[in-house]
């Protein structure tokens, strides 16, 4: 008998052995599946972009050669996405995701697969789901993906990874360069092109503005938080650059946005108070004239103010026809445009994201997401803000607090852009806070 048990080995070490093995083979299985689905869209590719994917491979392959396979070492990697995001590069960050899963559980050598809070994920991957099954326009897909698959991946990723304060540090300092590279850009071709609201590479002048907001309270936050006076001139810089890069691809929401989140740094940091007020004071000096014009007549005839108003009343009436599933993911797309009053009026999604959600993936569906959304900032909170100085932590919260005031009227954190810049954040937000119920 005991030669026997020198032999074979205990429960625990068939599962220390068997798990590498497992997740190497889902890797295979899912690359095999993306293969094929990438195949399969070749067709509609454009060549540019195939060209722009085996690049990125090839990069990413020497990259991690040289640094590792891991989150911390990889964010450098994903933030470059933001320069120019493309739809097809946001499916490919999905599957790198998984790579990177796939390296942390073998790393850890770890006996299981840690899901954060369990039922709200069952219940928002469920329902979501449900709502993909509705779905008639091909744009829904990539909302479902945006809307419920990247939560799903990137919460259960940064659960199973290993991060530390310094790489909350890293994905800040590397977001707001990036941001100051794009408003830079911005600020050229806006001034070049006085007509048009362009502002960046992007290519969604309302979209580009989510991330502005976060890239500009971490610029913030990194000049509060610097010692050396060169890189809190380099940060200072990077938020002006930001700033004007938001003005001239203006949304009203996105300054009540910025406004907001100096509000609630005036809060808790002395210091900001003055600068918040001064701040306020002077916006009316550097807002373009072309903004200043349709916020004067946003107090008399405002198209875009109707437009959210009459959406806003036929969300909530579907809401109310709809409780429990929702209509499904862009579905409204093209119902709306039957039933709008005035062609002019035509709205593609609710322009709120809380009503958007409950439009979509009904009530419940929508009480899953943000009660997972409200958990990780209380307990990021509790854990780092509470009773402390901590500039770092809390720049981090108000960045992601004004991304949620901006989305009262539009949908950023459901575009793929944003919704992954939102969801890496709150998974380093849930990573740092111990104590995260899991399954």
């Amino acid at each position: 008998m005991n030669v026997l048990k020198a032999v074979m080995p205990s429960h625990d070490q068939k599962i220390k052995i068997l798990l590498p093995q497992l997740v190497q083979t889902l890797v295979i299985l899912v690359g095999i599946f993306f293969c094929v689905w990438i195949g399969s869209l070749a067709e509609d590719v454009q060549l540019i972009h195939i060209v722009l994917l085996m690049v990125m491979s090839v990069c990413i392959a020497i990259y991690l050669l040289l640094f590792g396979i891991s989150v911390h070492s990889s964010l450098l990697l994903l933030s470059l996405f933001f320069i120019k995001p493309f739809e097809i590069e946001f499916y490919f960050i999905i599957g790198f995701f998984l790579l990177l899963l796939a390296a942390e559980l073998i790393r850890n050598r770890g006996q299981q697969l840690l899901v954060p809070f369990p039922m709200a994920m069952l219940l928002l991957l469920g329902f979501g789901i449900l709502s993909a099954s509705k779905i008639t326009v091909p744009m829904g897909y990539n909302y479902f993906i945006s809307t419920i698959i990247i939560p799903f991946v990137t919460l259960i990723l940064f659960c199973n990874a290993k991060i530390t304060a310094a790489t909350m540090l890293r994905w800040m300092q590397y977001i707001s360069l990036i941001g100051a590279l794009v408003g830079l850009y911005g600020i050229v071709i806006a001034v070049m092109n006085p007509l048009m609201r362009l502002g960046s590479f992007w290519v969604t002048a309302m979209t580009i503005n989510g991330f502005y907001t976060v890239a500009f309270f971490f610029s913030v936050t990194l000049v509060l938080y610097s010692q050396k006076r060169i890189w809190k001139f380099v940060y200072a810089l990077a938020a002006c650059l930001i700033l004007f890069g938001m003005l001239f691809t203006y949304t009203r929401i996105v300054i009540l946005a910025v406004a907001f989140g100096f509000f609630l740094l005036m809060l808790k940091l002395k210091t900001m108070r003055y600068v918040g007020i001064a701040f306020m004071l002077l916006m009316p000096l550097i807002i373009p004239s072309s903004m200043a014009s349709r916020i004067e007549m946003g107090f008399t005839y405002d198209v875009s103010l109707i437009v959210r108003y009459v959406a806003w009343y036929y969300g909530i009436q579907q809401i109310i026809a709809h409780p429990f599933t929702g209509m499904g993911f862009s579905v409204w797309s093209t119902w709306y445009n039957k039933i709008v009053p005035l062609p002019f009026l035509y709205a593609q999604h609710a322009h709120n994201v809380y009503l958007n959600l409950m439009l979509e993936i009904g009530i419940v569906g929508a009480i899953a997401y943000f009660y997972t959304v409200w958990q990780i900032m209380r307990k990021f909170w509790k854990k780092h803000i509470a009773g402390t100085t901590d500039i770092l932590s809390y720049g981090m919260w108000v960045a992601i607090m004004a991304l949620l005031f901006s989305c009262l009227t539009d949908i950023f954190i459901q575009q793929y852009s944003i919704s992954l810049l939102f969801w890496v954040s709150l998974g380093i937000m849930m990573s740092l806070s111990k104590g995260v119920k899991t399954a």
